[in-house]
């Protein structure tokens, strides 16, 4: 073989190991990958490939679901319930279980709490009352934290949802008024949100599955306001029911939308930065004045304790 042929067949050889480098770290080769590991993983638990990772529990786990076995579900038919199931729904926990799983997480927080204050007690203070206050404390302690827990996810979530709406918003008209339909517009930006781990791309997903399930848009949309319970998600949902029922267009109505809820962002933001120099007069009063007076008049103070204790020095 003459070097001319071994010369282009190995450049032909190099030039294909840089291209299949190439396609190997470009961005959207990892794109595509990422897509196809998502399709696995769905595909995987669709078949139950999972279920033999749920035995795989420690022992906390087994201990939940021995509890879960023998404490009564709650009743959610009561207002009590109504209540605690829309507080799990603003949280984030939509599934059935969700109101038995937190009712058996408060049960066991109280008896836990309830003994490590016993144990405490009975270390410290052995021969007085002591054991028993500490465990009506840990008790009550027990109780409440999974219901301050819960409410402060509910109202996080809640904060994380409004602050992405406007941005929603944007792509929803961008990708309407490039000629997509409302519920293939929804359905786009709420795996994109998802993905990039916002929780409105969740409750999207809802709305797209809500709609591919037979449910009409306003209901979806009613839906979403329920779940949520955002003030701006009612007036959104309010003005596209009405452009669906109308036949107007979808992409004035949301731009309008999208700048009314810029413009309310704005307005709160200004009276935040108000009410700013009135909250701060409080901890300067009750902190930074104290301590200014102190170094102030602290040594003249000393001063005049000096003269009135030695009158003659």
């Amino acid at each position: 073989m003459s070097p001319f042929v071994i010369g282009i067949v190995v450049f032909f050889l190099a030039a294909g190991a840089c291209l299949a480098l190439f396609l190997a770290f470009s961005p959207q080769s990892r794109a595509v990958d990422e897509r196809f590991a998502d399709l696995a993983v769905k595909m995987r638990a669709s078949q139950g490939a999972f279920e033999g990772d749920v035995q795989d529990d420690n022992v906390l786990r087994m201990l939940f679901r021995w509890a879960a076995k023998r404490v009564p579900p709650p009743n959610l038919d009561s207002p009590t319930g109504e209540k605690l199931q829309q507080t799990l729904m603003q949280a984030g926990y939509l599934k059935s279980s969700a109101a038995q799983t937190y009712h058996v997480a408060r049960v066991l927080m109280a008896i836990g709490g309830g003994l490590l204050g016993l144990m405490v007690g009975a270390i410290f203070h052995p021969a007085s009352a002591t054991p028993v206050l500490l465990a009506l404390g840990g008790i009550g302690i027990g109780i409440f934290v999974p219901s301050y827990y819960l409410g402060r996810r509910a109202r996080l979530r809640q904060g994380n949802i409004a602050r992405q709406l406007s941005d929603v918003l944007d792509l929803l008209v961008v990708c309407v008024e490039a000629g997509m339909g409302l519920f293939e517009a929804i359905r786009i930006v709420g795996v994109e949100c998802e993905r990039h781990g916002q929780e409105i791309g969740t409750e999207l997903n809802l709305v797209a599955t809500d709609i591919s399930a037979g449910a009409s848009l306003g209901q979806a949309l009613r839906g979403l306001a329920d779940r949520t319970a955002v003030e701006d998600i009612k007036p959104l949902a309010a003005t596209l029911i009405q452009s669906e029922q109308l036949g107007a267009q979808i992409g004035p109505a949301l731009r309008s939308s999208s700048d009314a809820l810029r413009n309310r962002r704005r307005l709160h933001a200004e009276e935040d930065a108000q009410k700013a120099s009135i909250k701060i007069l409080f901890p300067l009063v009750i902190f930074v004045l104290p301590s200014m007076i102190a170094v102030i008049i602290g040594p003249a103070m000393i001063s005049v304790l000096h003269t009135l204790t030695n009158p003659g020095g």
